[in-house]
């Protein structure tokens, strides 16, 4: 265990300890290496969720939002624009950082060309993009070669997307299946997201969870992490209310290791109410578990650290 995070160890396995107590012991963490692993993993996800927080105690430099600059970053370029009372293009910025994602070695290479059209001095900026996907998508179909030559890759978590600008699953089919989202509320991202105003934090976020489904190709790590990236920028007041493993889905293997003993054993469903269970028990938030649980079912033994 690393002994700057002795304190925080301390309390997560308390807290899992105290549900142990009360509920009889989690099968899957019972051997101490086991169970260090998935600490630490749980440690990593809470300091993820404040480096969230750290970005906005920051004054940041506004080459942040500029994709002719290679310092751009659309997380950044995201408060920036919010802090501009541009809610619209931050809102924009977390979609792009969804669906590109950050690469190990090219970073933000991908959501920097594209938004910025590959230098030509215009953006895609959420009024250009939302005024006219078609056109996007034909800008997109004659510079995807261009893109491609470079370095630029797609994150961990859209690892299996494409630039295309036509297919069904394509970079363009995305982009426009969003702007379609957004607008079939009738009007921009306020709008969309005004007409849950009356709903909690968790009704909120898992009533756009579902409706989300209409976005090409943004399963249940797409929404998920589009939300909660919201959610940690400040730009929507939303709270997950569990883990999302229904159907099938996330840590499921992971959860039901923890759980059972077995990663084979146990509906999604059941697994996803007891993560809930644990959690509440032992203070840690759906979306920290989740994250956390996903990346121990990598490596359940040894600790690994994960990053994208």
């Amino acid at each position: 265990m690393r002994s700057n995070y002795a304190v925080a160890a301390a309390r997560i396995g308390a807290g899992l300890a105290a549900y142990e107590a009360a509920n009889g012991p989690l099968p899957g963490i019972v051997a101490d290496e086991v169970r260090e692993t998935l600490v630490e993993q749980i440690i990593d996800s809470e300091q993820r969720v404040r480096y969230f927080q750290h970005l906005q105690s920051r004054d940041l430099d506004p080459a942040r939002a500029d994709p002719m600059d290679v310092a751009f970053d659309p997380l950044k370029a995201a408060l920036i624009h919010r802090d501009a009372g541009n809610y619209d293009e931050a809102v924009w910025m977390v979609f792009l950082f969804v669906h590109f994602g950050h690469h190990r070695t090219a970073g933000w290479q991908y959501a920097r060309e594209v938004y910025g059209r590959l230098g030509d001095g215009q953006r895609w900026t959420w009024e250009e993009t939302a005024g006219d996907p078609i056109a996007f998508r034909l800008w997109l179909e004659a510079h995807q070669g261009e893109i491609r030559a470079g370095n630029g890759r797609f994150g961990n978590h859209r690892k299996y997307e494409s630039l295309d600008a036509w297919s069904e699953g394509g970079t363009g089919a995305v982009v426009q299946s969003y702007v379609e989202w957004v607008l079939s509320a009738g009007g921009d991202h306020e709008v969309r997201f005004a007409g849950l105003a009356k709903l909690s934090p968790e009704e909120r976020f898992d009533a756009l969870f579902r409706q989300l489904r209409t976005v090409r190709r943004f399963g249940r790590v797409g929404r998920f992490d589009y939300l909660t990236t919201l959610q940690r920028l400040g730009l929507l007041e939303l709270s997950p209310p569990h883990s999302y493993l229904v159907p099938n889905g996330g840590p499921l293997y992971g959860a039901c290791l923890l759980i059972n003993g077995d990663p084979n054993v146990g509906s999604a469903r059941d697994m996803q109410r007891t993560l809930l269970d644990i959690g509440t028990v032992a203070g840690i938030t759906p979306d920290v578990f989740e994250d956390a649980v996903c990346n121990w079912q990598k490596s359940p033994t040894v600790y690994e650290r994960f990053s994208g």
